[in-house]
């Protein structure tokens, strides 16, 4: 049986509906289209959609560029600019009305190559239109009773987004006092960054809770052992560090310092609230060890080719093939003094060599500089990108003493390698450096003035959050500390996000 409702029900409907007609025919929304609420009369000149069309020569996928409309302002633009360089002189284009007009007429004036002039536009035109000047739609209605000028505005990036920019003002001193200063490591303990100055006599402790910060709280320090600064770890709660005779110190604010009661070789990095390290035996033999120990942890010996000394800062991360987190190190030298160009991970019980060696371009490198950052890949068939995790490789020490100056990129959690192109780079007026420290922050940006403002989504977008690389010190071919913190970001994350 078929239930069915009272006559007085459909006809209180069919009321409500035609009365709301007006507001629900205005705010029609195709999928990824604008939202409009205007009257009747507006909609007359209301342009729906506005695309290039296809031309291979220009840019692939031109046809799927997103164009946002602006019937307010009277601006028509894509908010996602094309790649630099792209040639806008002569584009073809497809517009669409919500309702038919009598007459949509392009004027072009300034352009480069195309001479002032007006082109009506119709459903079958074949003209080029040069985007590089003014370019102004007048939309006139059917009734020829309303008139709307559009400005149509072709962006394209100034500079290229999937570029990494090491702006040169954006650099800045150390924190502390760097006068005779020999020797710094900044770590990160849970909110809170930490950095040990030393300068052969006296130590220093600084401490922010951003690194943006632009004064670091100091405190001298009294230590009861002589610090091997470089050797600084942190996890969560504690902070680690060596003596010059071995001994392993741990501090839970950097000021009150104890030993461990343990002699490592080397300190690795921390991983799961523990510090794992080296330790060299009476058989000059080299294990690993950790502290505090877990339950049921047992020294065993490294494994051939192992890097016991200067490999890159340890960093966690999570890996999609594995359950727990994986830890990473990259370079080193081995027990035999010999430098490495491997990738090892750790799972929290066990080290393995995860690069593919055969296909591998890292090269052998001591105290390289490895952090984990973005880059962004396109997505097949459109004109849109999106961020991957990726692995940065940066600075470093060859075996003949000479330092890198180039990027390594992973996009496969340290499997595979790439060098970067001139686009991912070390800027030219950054110095060559070995053991630097980078630290990845979040900072708020907001639209620059006169941005044009994406209409794509009810509710407006004023600011987002970007992640800034931060690059501490390192030391020059001279073995001089570096006394400048570098900020760097992936060109696309500062432009106004399109969703």
């Amino acid at each position: 049986m078929i239930n069915k409702s009272p006559l007085y029900l459909l006809l209180a409907m069919a009321v409500a509906l035609s009365s709301l007609f007006p507001l629900v025919s205005c705010n029609h929304k195709d999928k990824d289209e604008d939202v409009y609420t205007y009257s009747t009369s507006t909609q007359t000149t209301l342009v729906k959609s506005f695309a290039l069309q296809a031309d291979a020569d220009v840019l692939a996928s031109l046809d799927s560029v997103h164009f946002t409309i602006d019937y307010d302002n009277g601006l028509i633009y894509n908010a996602d600019s094309l790649p630099v360089g792209t040639d806008i002189t002569g584009l073809k284009v497809s517009v669409i009305f919500m309702n038919t007009v009598s007459s949509a007429i392009f004027s072009i004036t300034g352009a480069t190559e195309q001479a002032d002039t007006t082109i009506e536009y119709t459903s079958s035109m074949t003209r080029e239109l040069d985007f590089t000047g003014k370019t102004v739609l007048t939309v006139t209605s059917a009734d020829q009773s309303q008139v709307k000028d559009y400005e149509v505005k072709v962006l394209v990036h100034k500079f290229n987004p999937d570029s990494l920019v090491w702006n040169e003002s954006w650099r800045r001193d150390l924190p502390g006092d760097l006068s005779n200063a020999t020797g710094f490591k900044a770590v990160q303990q849970g909110d809170t960054f930490r950095a040990m100055m030393h300068n052969g006599t006296e130590c220093q402790l600084l401490t922010a809770t951003s690194l943006s910060q632009g004064s670091w709280a100091k405190q001298t320090l009294a230590l009861p052992f002589v610090p091997q600064v470089n050797s600084l770890t942190a996890t969560d709660d504690d902070l680690y560090i060596l003596a010059d005779d071995g001994t392993l110190y741990s501090s839970t604010d950097g000021v009150a310092w104890a030993s461990c009661g343990v002699k490592w070789y080397s300190v690795l990095g921390s991983y799961d609230g523990r510090v794992l390290g080296v330790i060299k035996g009476g058989d000059d033999l080299y294990y690993h060890d950790e502290y505090p120990h877990v339950e049921g942890f047992e020294s065993s010996l490294v494994e051939d080719g192992f890097p016991v000394s200067n490999a890159s800062g340890m960093i966690e991360t999570d890996n999609q093939w594995t359950v727990s987190q994986q830890a990473m190190i990259v370079g080193g030298k081995d027990s035999n003094g010999k430098v490495l160009c491997d990738v090892w991970g750790y799972d929290g019980e066990r080290w393995g060599k995860i690069n593919n060696i055969h296909s591998s371009v890292l090269p052998a490198l001591t105290d390289a500089t490895l952090f984990s950052y973005y880059t962004y890949k396109s997505l097949p068939g459109v004109r849109r990108y999106a961020r991957q995790q990726t692995w940065y490789v940066m600075g470093g020490k060859f075996a003949d003493g000479t330092l890198n100056d180039q990027i390594y990129l992973s996009t496969t959690q340290g499997i595979t390698w790439s060098k970067g192109d001139g686009t991912m780079a070390q800027a030219s007026y950054m110095p060559k450096f070995y053991g630097a420290q980078a630290f990845v922050g979040e900072e708020t940006l907001t639209p620059a003035a006169g941005y044009y403002m994406p209409r794509r989504v009810q509710s407006m977008v004023t600011s987002w959050s970007c992640p800034f690389i931060y690059l501490f010190g390192g030391y020059n071919d001279q073995g001089r500390l570096l006394p400048n913190v570098w900020r760097g970001v992936y060109n696309r994350m500062t432009n106004y996000p399109v969703y």
